[in-house]
């Protein structure tokens, strides 16, 4: 159970002591909204968000030094999260739990977004004033490696790389295998491609050598197995 969830539940027990109702009793009757028949009582979540879009009004509203870092704690937010956009670290929050999102002020408000299914309209402003530093026009390494949802929603129901079934899914052993190595080799990756100036996984250079389930596709040298590998790889 992630710290935000935590709190929630203590929060709900505090609903059910003021109302003077056994803690067994459903938490529906205070989180459904009241056209579901509940007391839709604010939760810390909605109050977390509220708090801290007003933080980010507060400090965007005077030209100052605060209104100055806050985009460029944006960028550095960016750059760790391997996202282009604060669009893009919003969708990427999605596969990353509470308890690892909250380490910083941006990833925290994403994930917060996120799972009320919110959006502000400064993103794309900020997202302009971020255009000198990062490439938002084209795929982020995030977005590349977005097929994470698929082992995160796997994860999500109790199945493991292990004791999992990989035809109960529709993939292969080798798929189902690069589900987990693939994602550890791009973590490792990424940064090496990132210093020899690949900002954007689209100015990797590419080669089809045919159409079929058999194609190939040159990797550059720095994620190659080997000094004296050509480069080969499956797609």
């Amino acid at each position: 159970m992630s710290e935000l969830e935590s709190l929630q539940k203590i929060w709900v027990q505090a609903y059910k002591n003021a109302w003077h109702v056994p803690w067994s009793s459903a938490n529906s009757l205070y989180t459904f909204p009241t056209v579901e028949g509940g007391h839709e009582c604010p939760l810390p979540s909605g109050v977390f968000i509220q708090a801290l879009l007003q933080h980010v009004d507060q400090c965007m509203r005077h030209e100052d030094v605060v209104e100055k870092n806050m985009p460029v704690e944006l960028a550095r937010t960016l750059t760790e999260w391997q996202c282009n956009s604060f669009t893009d670290l919003i969708d990427e929050m999605e596969l990353w739990d509470w308890n690892v999102a909250n380490k910083g002020f941006w990833s925290r408000l994403a994930k917060l977004l996120r799972n009320q299914k919110l959006s502000v309209t400064w993103a794309e402003e900020m997202d302009k004033k971020l255009a000198s530093v990062l490439v938002p026009e084209k795929m982020s390494w995030a977005t590349a490696m977005r097929s994470r949802k698929c082992k995160t929603r796997i994860e999500k129901i109790g199945g493991s790389r292990v004791n999992t079934e990989p035809t109960a899914w529709g993939l292969d052993v080798q798929v189902w295998n690069l589900l987990w190595t693939g994602e550890e080799a791009m973590k490792k990756g990424i940064p090496i491609l990132q210093r020899a100036g690949f900002r954007s996984v689209e100015d990797l250079p590419r080669t089809a050598v045919g159409f079929s389930s058999k194609a190939y596709q040159d990797l550059p040298p720095q994620l190659r197995l080997a000094a004296t590998s050509n480069g080969e790889q499956r797609v």
